[in-house]
């Protein structure tokens, strides 16, 4: 019996115990549970005071920001127009509304803006965007610009302003930029005729701290794409320009050095597979440039332009030239040598033509006149024996096809030495000492049209049917047996 008691006792102690424990659980939580909303109540607290702090932040920035809005907007253009003739040398004019932005910077928005030099009109700008400097907003008098970016420009370009470029770039020397984008530009001659148009994506000059200008511009002249980019170097009186065009792949680097004088550089010129390095000076009006194994020489005077150049060939791959993709090709297809501005005389020497037996002391002259591409007052000799002349020979690019089309005379001076290499019968060998004709060659087809064949100073009326059998069969005279055959048929039936 005293046992089953003190097992009862126990028990019970064990209940309150458990008891005990279960209500202080449930005591911690609720204790718990109070004290969080305590804190969340001081947290609430902190939270809006917080929010009204940052607000007050903004809306003091917004404010500070803003203030360059509410200037009077006829005397900000004003200043505007001051500094940046000051800073950049460049003389503007304002005539459509401004307009203040915040973002991505703080600027002014100008449309209708007009660039001046020398007292005209040079270029009209849809809009200019003037970025300004976020110091000291409060204050009309500390109002700083730094970059200008003028898009959809359209610029009225002659032979006497285009010097603005040049302008443009030694008159930055401050660490902001200066950005032309979306430009045409229109290159006029004396008459206010357009020459040729140029589209500018982007152009921008910068200036760096040792003393470096920089212009870099992207632009389409004839469909071309070209880059260049002019790094000009103050203190050492040193210019580098890198021009690229890949539908040509050509690359040039010109490194130059000047002075108030004279300027002496050197160009690394890269077209195709091709390299050349020319040297040139400048004096007053006139370049003269020639390359390093002085086979390639000439000069240039550019009041009013005229280039004139050699060429020393020891042979000349005809094949090569007019192949397809070919350099040559290339640049005719491009119309760049149709310029109606491009006046020169080229003339090539060679002692050879490649694959060709018995031509020999090519001496051409190729005039570029008025977009016309003419070869005149030229000539080649055959074995010593035949002088070969070619006059007003004009080189057509029609669909791109390569054609020439011209006069073409041949002086004997030993008529029996080519009758003999031509096995002409005896028969029909006639003593000539001269034989004119006029020719149309398509460099494409291979072939060859022959009219108005003139022999001793006298027309030939009874060589027309073979002419036009020879032109209606439109033979290959590029292949070498076909050539001879017809020289022969052409001396037989004289």
């Amino acid at each position: 019996m005293p046992k089953k008691i003190s097992l009862i006792k126990n028990f019970n102690k064990l209940l309150l115990s458990v008891n005990t424990r279960i209500e202080s659980f449930f005591n911690s939580i609720k204790i718990l549970i109070d004290s969080k909303k305590k804190s969340k109540n001081k947290l609430v607290n902190i939270d809006k005071k917080i929010l009204i702090g940052v607000g007050s932040i903004i809306i003091i920035i917004l404010t500070y920001f803003s203030m360059p809005s509410f200037y009077n907007k006829n005397l900000v253009k004003i200043e505007l127009k001051n500094q940046i003739l000051e800073k950049y040398n460049l003389e503007v004019s304002f005539d459509g509304t401004l307009r203040y932005g915040l973002f991505p910077k703080p600027h002014y928005l100008i449309k209708d803006t007009v660039i001046i030099y020398d007292e005209d009109n040079l270029a009209k700008s849809d809009f200019a965007k003037i970025y300004i400097s976020i110091k000291n907003l409060f204050l009309f008098e500390r109002l700083k610009i730094k970059d200008l970016n003028f898009k959809k420009n359209e610029f009225d370009i002659n032979s006497k302003n285009f010097i603005f470029f040049q302008k443009i770039l030694n008159s930055n020397k401050s660490d902001y930029k200066i950005n032309f984008s979306d430009s045409k530009l229109f290159y006029k001659d004396k008459y206010e005729d357009v020459i040729f148009l140029a589209k500018v994506k982007d152009l921008t000059s910068s200036y760096t701290d040792d003393f470096r200008q920089q212009l870099n511009a992207k632009f389409n002249i004839f469909n071309i794409p070209f880059k260049i980019n002019i790094f000009n170097n103050l203190k050492k009186q040193n210019s580098i320009v890198n021009i690229e065009s890949y539908k040509l792949r050509l690359k040039i680097k010109n490194n130059f050095e000047y002075n108030e004088e004279n300027i002496d550089g050197l160009i690394d010129f890269k077209i195709m597979n091709e390299t050349k390095k020319v040297n040139y000076n400048t004096n007053n009006n006139l370049l003269n440039f020639n390359t390093d194994k002085e086979n390639f020489k000439g000069k240039i005077d550019f009041k009013p332009f005229y280039m004139t150049s050699d060429l020393n060939f020891h042979q000349i791959d005809i094949i090569k030239i007019f192949k397809n993709n070919s350099t040559f090709l290339n640049l005719l297809n491009t119309e760049i040598l149709n310029n109606q501005s491009l006046n020169s005389v080229i003339n090539i020497y060679s002692n050879k033509i490649k694959d060709i037996n018995y031509l020999n002391n090519i001496g051409l002259k190729i005039y570029f006149e008025e977009g016309n591409i003419i070869i005149k007052n030229s000539s080649l000799d055959w074995r010593d024996s035949i002088l070969i002349n070619l006059d007003e020979v004009q080189l057509i690019n029609q669909n791109d096809n390569i054609v020439f089309s011209g006069t073409i005379s041949f002086d004997f001076r030993d008529i029996e030495d080519f009758y003999r290499q031509y096995q002409i019968k005896k028969t029909r060998r006639k003593m000539i000492k001269n034989i004119k004709l006029d020719f149309l060659l398509n460099i494409n087809e291979n072939k060859v049209e022959l009219d108005n064949l003139n022999i001793d100073g006298f027309l030939n009326n009874n060589m027309n049917n073979f002419l036009n059998d020879f032109n209606f069969q439109k033979k290959n005279i590029f292949n070498k047996i076909i050539f001879r055959n017809s020289i022969k048929e052409f001396f037989n039936n004289l």
